[in-house]
């Protein structure tokens, strides 16, 4: 998946559920090949690149209740949410979160996040990925993918700007640990996050 951060061009996997289940995952709406409960097995033999085969279907305007099974909080952080039409090569970042992401999750517990799919959201095939850059701990970037069909107008374009890819490996930009209120933390760098505007053709 394409990116374009403010310092480099990086690509991005979406990352599979046993590899961030460990610290903290999306559960609701079912990311890509998870095991929670009430998600379809995933296909032998596919990989986490591989869309699934049942969408999630929500309406253009609507607000998911997302919710996140909590290994480790990791005292919180910064979370976005992006929109892709194009498999991953173009996303527009929908909603975000700073510094207090998941902060003060227990072990084992269960958080809701409200996240509004744009009333503008073109209708069709998309994918919402979520992106956690933890405050304590290992400078790393969590994340999962959600296939899902959105229910809006066919065809149109979506303006916002692209998601700041932090923490995943020595290209990316660094966001040290920030424990503090005081700590430095990037947020001056998600103030900088390039305009994007994607179009999505209409169907036939």
């Amino acid at each position: 998946m394409l990116f374009k951060s403010t310092l480099v061009t990086i690509v991005v996997a979406c990352l599979s559920v046993v590899a961030v289940q460990a610290h903290s995952s999306i559960e609701y709406p079912c990311p890509r090949y998870a095991n929670f409960k009430g998600c379809p097995a995933p296909p032998k033999g596919k990989q986490s690149s591989t869309p699934a085969t049942k969408r999630f279907k929500v309406k253009a305007g609507q607000t998911i209740s997302t919710k996140y099974n909590i290994g480790a909080s990791h005292g919180g952080g910064h979370c976005q949410w992006a929109l892709s039409y194009d498999n991953g090569k173009n996303w527009v970042v929908i909603h975000t979160v700073m510094r207090n992401c998941l902060k003060g999750a227990q072990f084992g517990a269960n958080v809701k996040i409200p996240v509004k799919i744009p009333s503008s959201a073109p209708g069709g095939k998309a994918i919402l990925q979520w992106y956690w850059n933890n405050a304590i701990g290992n400078r790393e970037l969590y994340s999962n993918c959600i296939d899902i069909d959105v229910q809006g107008k066919n065809g149109g374009k979506l303006s916002g700007v692209q998601p700041l890819i932090a923490n995943y490996g020595r290209k990316s930009y660094h966001i040290p640990e920030f424990p503090g209120a005081k700590d430095k933390d990037g947020s001056d760098a998600f103030k900088k996050r390039r305009k994007i505007t994607i179009t999505v053709p209409k169907r036939k």
